[in-house]
């Protein structure tokens, strides 16, 4: 299926279009989490505008390290979502790398959670189950680790539906505004399979 196609028909646990899907609405702040900016926009761009529509304000670290012309795309993709609390941060790790980087991350996702953080702070991190590279799987752990440590929330994201709970449907325009930030600062990357958005808490 090619990104312009749209998923007619309603999927078990649906999130109806336009609301903050009901296990997310306590949250009043997020800290997210992603190897690369493109495969956190492929996963989680609708996701993120809702959460931004409902006045959440919204922290991603960006793991891996990029060249100057990436990082510049990346800007440019996150305006295109059109989310004004939304705030991009770089911990820039040089990949490949594995659990000895798990001590940064923490670290890098502490300083944003911060010391003392209020009711309603959710953890945004990529499905572990879909992680296949050492990288990927230290994102993951660390993001686990942030979440017992301060008691947080844990959401996984994921492009696919395997072993998730829940679907968002975005609607056309948060679909367009999720298609113009790929086009911004991806090349490549895995096409979209439609408007769902799958995530488990």
């Amino acid at each position: 299926m090619s990104a312009g196609e749209l998923i007619q028909e309603p999927r078990p646990g649906l999130a109806a279009a336009k609301a903050l899907p009901k296990p997310l609405r306590r949250c009043r702040r997020v800290v997210a989490v992603t190897l690369h900016l493109p495969e956190f926009l492929v996963a989680a761009a609708g996701l993120v505008q809702r959460l931004g529509e409902a006045g959440r304000q919204i922290d991603v670290l960006v793991a891996a390290s990029s060249d100057e012309p990436s990082e510049e795309a990346a800007h440019a993709g996150l305006r295109e979502l059109r989310v004004p609390e939304l705030a991009r941060h770089r911990l820039a790790l040089p990949i490949p790398f594995g659990a000895e980087r798990e001590p940064d991350l923490v670290a890098a996702m502490s300083e944003l959670v911060g010391f003392d953080p209020e009711p309603g702070v959710y953890c945004l991190a990529p499905d572990i189950d879909s992680c296949a590279d050492p990288s990927r799987m230290a994102v993951s752990a660390a993001a686990r680790q942030i979440a017992e440590v301060y008691r947080l929330p844990l959401v996984r994201y994921s492009a696919a539906p395997d072993n998730m709970r829940t679907a968002v449907e975005l609607d056309v325009d948060e679909w367009s505004r999720k298609c113009a930030g790929l086009a911004a600062c991806a090349t490549q990357v895995t096409p979209l399979s439609g408007r769902l958005e799958y995530y488990a808490l």
